[in-house]
């Protein structure tokens, strides 16, 4: 028996949030250690759809693991197991699919865990809630989920209910994508853009609440043409008009047909949060909450919650997002595969490699970069004259917040350090807020709160006029709380500084430029503090200031071609190190191989088993039942050339028999289907969305459905071959 095994955890379908855990624990299943990494801090981009090697490696050298033979077993969520998107037929997925079945480990040893149930574990087995409701909102799971409700008890979880209906984490990314034009994964300046707005009467984002389910179709329908929606509704491409909404642009974002949409699309994500919160205490009656999903990074809403629901205690995991989905995967696969027993006491959020003084100190020496040492006495000067540090030290941290270890500091008590900072070191939109980081004894003076070490609440001040930088526009903030057993060197740091102002407080932000991740290196942290007007970087207690540095921006440059060969070449090594016989050739005839049959899979596949299916319906004679959408139905109809004879369609939407109109395909009408004797009609489930809620509705034990976990809605089909694959096609006018 060996006395210490790992465990993997992989987004082997890895989407915006790709990365991996590896989680160490000994003979008695005692939960000993453990590392997690996103993929995107190594690869030095954002959201980079890539398979998680770096990830892998990075979590291998942590443990000194030279091979993946050392690893016991590894666990993966899962995600569609395939997908055919306008943008291309197969998607990039196929490389991960190759990589996967290339991986120098046994197959039987690899196990997929549902998304959600990995987003529960990762927040439920951080907290330290024993018994809890587990609330995860997010944009879709595996099986098109939206919103999922757990119940952790006694170290166990147990799905209480889930729902596919539109949600609100969806809704609230094609706002930000498709209105403001502020990009993918950019959610958070739609929450920050939010107070500047108010009520508008045209703007009206309807949607449904009832149980679980969110139903925001009425809404969407409306919605120009976005990828973001693409999985989760074809109906809202089913009605073009020539009008679009117009997208915003960096110069008028603040005006307020903007601003007014951010404030809208807050106020319903707000709404929808108290009101699932409400549902899972009905349905689960704990006092404790534990929340994750991307929708969790809603720090405003999250207090919402906190503040008008039924809850006392509430625990948001700090990589809440994808980002997280490693951790949870090994602490499921650890407390339910292999029966651990240990929790983890997630007391910060620091996963990731300690990176050596030596090593920074001969990366400098190298690259002809005077430095000195340094004390927090003279780092708190520095902030408290005004000057802005690149602040690095210890492991990063686990999620899209600076806590400390990967922040760029400044002094909360200027007015315009905001403003400042925004325009000329992050280049980034003038609205953003960034966060105070206070000492925890000190929190209840400044904010209304006591203790929030990871930015995921959000709290009114009460001394504004202190800290005026770190105060939005609505008088509140994303505040981090520190103590000691969490930060230390952090918490000396904040110390020092009160004990020079007299303020417990230090403006805090993320430590990269616009459009990056945060720096996960010294070499990472250098090139940033040598691209932006940063005045001082602090890695560890060493010193840097560009007062003595010579050709900073081609030494910047260099640095950065430096470090883009050195990934593109540790690639290689990885590869060869974690697969057999991996041929970029070899993929590339793979991919198109595939990529012929995708669109068949996807899109031809289910008009294919529609037809059969009417074939032999037709033989039988007897009638046949169509439930499902009116837009299904119509497309339907047209591709397959229903006979309208003994043809009859429930229209789920209006909850009652259609008559169509005579622009649509006449289908004949009934009142009551039970209130006719002798009828048993063959059933088809024409929807692509709702087949679970329909079958339920019917209490159906025998139906038919073209669709599976892979396959695309007819009117993809419909609208592709009509408009071709790239087509934009855009509905009624919203505002």
């Amino acid at each position: 028996m060996k006395d210490i095994y790992f465990l993997l955890g992989i987004q082997s379908y890895a989407n915006h949030d790709s990365g991996a855990s590896i989680l160490k624990y000994d003979k008695k299943n005692n939960l000993t250690d453990y590392v997690a990494i996103s993929e995107e801090r190594l690869l030095r981009k954002k959201y980079p759809y890539t398979f998680p090697i770096h990830s892998i490696n990075y979590c291998m050298k942590y443990f000194n693991l030279k091979n993946l033979s050392q690893v016991d077993y590894i666990f993966s969520d899962w995600i569609r197991k395939k997908r055919w998107l306008r943008s291309g037929p197969a998607y990039n997925y196929q490389l991960f699919d190759y990589i996967k079945e290339m991986l120098k480990f046994d197959k039987k040893k690899i196990i997929q865990i549902d998304h959600h149930l990995a987003h529960a574990a990762s927040v439920y087995y951080t907290s330290d809630f024993d018994n809890s409701s587990i609330l995860i909102v997010d944009g879709n799971g595996s099986d098109l989920e939206t919103n999922s409700f757990f119940s952790g008890k006694k170290n166990k979880i147990s799905l209480i209910d889930k729902s596919k209906y539109h949600g609100v984490g969806a809704v609230y990314s094609a706002v930000t994508k498709e209105i403001l034009n502020l990009g993918t994964g950019s959610e958070g300046k739609t929450m920050g853009l939010a107070p500047y707005g108010k009520t508008h009467s045209k703007i009206n984002i309807r949607f449904k609440l009832n149980g679980i389910n969110t139903d925001f179709s009425d809404f969407i329908k409306r919605m120009p043409y976005s990828d973001v929606l693409n999985h989760l509704n074809s109906n809202f491409r089913s009605n073009p008009i020539k009008q679009k909404i117009k997208k915003a642009t960096k110069k008028n974002i603040t005006k307020k047909y903007y601003k007014n949409w951010a404030f809208a699309i807050q106020k319903v994500s707000e709404k929808v949060i108290l009101h699932l919160g409400n549902e899972i205490y009905k349905k689960n009656n704990s006092k404790n909450i534990c929340l994750a999903g991307g929708v969790a990074l809603n720090s405003v809403a999250n207090n919402h919650l906190l503040k008008k629901g039924k809850f006392k205690n509430m625990f948001v995991f700090p990589a809440c997002s994808d980002s997280g989905i490693p951790l949870g995967l090994v602490l499921w696969g650890y407390h339910n595969f292999l029966r651990g027993k240990k929790r983890i006491n997630f007391l910060n959020a620091y996963t990731g490699i300690e990176y050596s003084i030596e090593n920074s100190i001969k990366m400098l020496n190298e690259n002809n970069i005077d430095f000195k040492f340094t004390d927090d006495k003279e780092i708190a000067k520095l902030i408290s004259k005004g000057k802005i540090i690149g602040y690095f030290q210890g492991k990063s941290e686990y999620g899209p917040r600076a806590l400390g270890n990967r922040s760029i500091l400044a002094d909360a008590r200027n007015p315009k350090m905001r403003n400042y900072i925004n325009k000329k070191v992050k280049h980034r939109e003038i609205f953003r807020p960034f966060a105070p980081a206070i000492l925890e004894e000190k929190a209840n003076e400044y904010f209304d709160l006591n203790y929030s070490p990871f930015m995921l609440q959000v709290s009114k001040s009460k001394k504004k006029n202190k800290i005026p930088s770190a105060i939005h526009i609505d008088n509140t903030a994303r505040v981090q709380t520190v103590n000691k057993n969490q930060n230390e060197n952090f918490y000396n740091l904040i110390k020092e500084f009160y004990k020079l102002t007299n303020v417990p407080v230090i403006l805090n932000t993320s430590f990269n430029d616009a459009g990056e991740p945060l720096v996960e290196t010294p070499l990472d942290a250098l090139i940033c503090f040598l691209k932006t007007n940063i005045d001082y970087l602090i890695i560890d207690k060493i010193i840097i200031s560009k007062k003595n540095l010579k050709n900073i921006n081609i030494t910047a440059k260099n640095l950065e071609n430096l470090r883009k060969k050195n990934i593109e070449n540790s690639e290689k090594k990885i590869l060869k190190k974690l697969t057999k016989k991996f041929s970029i050739d070899q993929f590339r005839k793979r991919k198109k191989k595939e990529d012929k049959n995708a669109k068949n899979f996807t899109l031809n596949q289910p008009v294919s088993r529609i037809k059969k299916f009417y074939q032999l319906t037709k033989k039988t004679r007897k009638p046949l039942l169509i439930i499902g959408t009116e837009d299904h139905t119509n497309i339907l109809s047209k591709i397959v050339k229903i006979n309208k004879d003994n043809t009859y369609f429930y229209d789920i939407n209006k909850n009652d028999y259609l008559t169509y109109k005579k622009n649509i395909h006449k289908i004949k009408e009934i009142k009551r289907i039970t209130g006719l004797k002798n009828f048993n009609p063959k059933i088809l489930i024409s929807s692509f969305e709702y087949i679970d809620e329909i079958i339920k509705k019917f209490n159906l034990k025998n139906y038919f459905t073209p669709y599976d976990n892979s396959s695309r809605s007819i009117l993809d089909y419909h609208y592709i071959n009509t408009f071709g694959a790239k087509s934009k096609i855009f509905t009624n006018k919203l505002y």
